[in-house]
């Protein structure tokens, strides 16, 4: 099995310790007004926090933000280079409010849609540009599809971008990641790619733990889907020792082999940037909370080192 970095195709097995939802750069966009606390848009600082991440122990992170949403495919390669750290870059597209009003993708084809998902996976993907997200293109791939869906669900604008991943997945390979709003949704995603034709071993369904729902994170995971778990610090959705606790009752359903980790992180979680936490946050503090409560060394390299080696994988 390999998995498709920026710097190239790897064994899924270099990828050691990892991160499954990160945002280490988000650049400003023509007609776009982001939060600045979502803007991270310095080299340097980016490079620093990664630094960390890779200081404590940290092997490999999936950037989240996908085709023409402020990311920056030369400054992920360049950025991997100069940490030694892996970094699988997305392609797709994210929910509406990372575009301008009228954006292209509002007006395009499925077949136009897959195009693209499909170059950029084998071919390489556009360059970063502030108004013209087709500039220009590199040779740096992206090695996951990431879409999304908003808290209405698959409209026919969502869908269409649902359909476009599917078959770039069975014209690839590539492993697809979808945005769930407050973890809505997710089961509808993940019923509707698998019905596409997607192996369900081949879906990540992000944020299932913004809401923590027991009954809706084991019916998902029946389906047998990657969870991800990103709410790590967010503490305006609910303290980690909740997030710890979902962790630990799928742990003794059995899921472990389907749970993924990351911290969805943005400008305001880096502390490069001036925010708080820090890339580091999971290795150096989450880690200990989850042995404390009672989770076994076995699952942990599970949720952090096995588990994103299948799910990052193309198949």
């Amino acid at each position: 099995m390999f998995v498709r970095t920026v710097a190239g195709d790897r064994s899924v097995k270099v990828l050691g310790f990892a991160h499954c939802h990160e945002h280490l750069f988000v650049f400003p966009t023509d007609g776009v007004s982001l939060p600045q606390r979502l803007i991270a848009d310095d080299f340097t600082k980016s490079k620093e926090e990664v630094g960390r991440f890779q200081a404590a122990g940290g092997g490999a992170l999936v950037d989240a933000q996908p085709f023409a949403a402020g990311r920056n495919a030369k400054l992920l390669l360049r950025l991997s280079e100069e940490t030694g750290v892996h970094i699988i870059a997305s392609t797709g597209l994210h929910k509406k409010m990372f575009y301008s009003d009228g954006f292209w993708s509002e007006r395009t084809g499925k077949r136009v849609l897959t195009d693209l998902f499909i170059s950029e996976i084998d071919g390489g993907m556009y360059e970063y540009d502030f108004s013209n997200p087709f500039c220009k293109r590199c040779g740096v791939k992206a090695g996951i599809i990431k879409i999304a869906a908003e808290a209405e669900g698959l409209t026919g604008y969502y869908r269409n971008i649902f359909d476009a991943a599917i078959e770039a997945h069975r014209e690839t390979g590539a492993p697809i990641m979808t945005h769930t709003e407050l973890s809505q949704a997710g089961k509808e995603q993940a019923e509707y790619l698998i019905a596409g034709g997607v192996p369900a071993e081949c879906i990540i369904i992000s944020h299932m733990d913004r809401v923590i729902d027991f009954d809706k994170n084991i019916e998902l995971a029946r389906m047998g889907v990657f969870l991800e778990y990103d709410t790590i610090t967010r503490f305006k959705y609910h303290p980690d020792s909740e997030e710890i606790e979902l962790i630990g009752r799928m742990v003794e359903e059995g899921f472990t082999g389907q749970l993924l980790l990351g911290m969805d992180t943005t400008r305001d979680r880096m502390l490069s940037y001036g925010g708080s936490f820090g890339l580091e946050y999971i290795r150096r503090r989450f880690i200990p909370a989850l042995k404390e409560y009672g989770i076994s060394e076995e699952d942990i390299k599970k949720l952090v080192v096995e588990n994103p080696q299948k799910a990052l994988s193309f198949s």
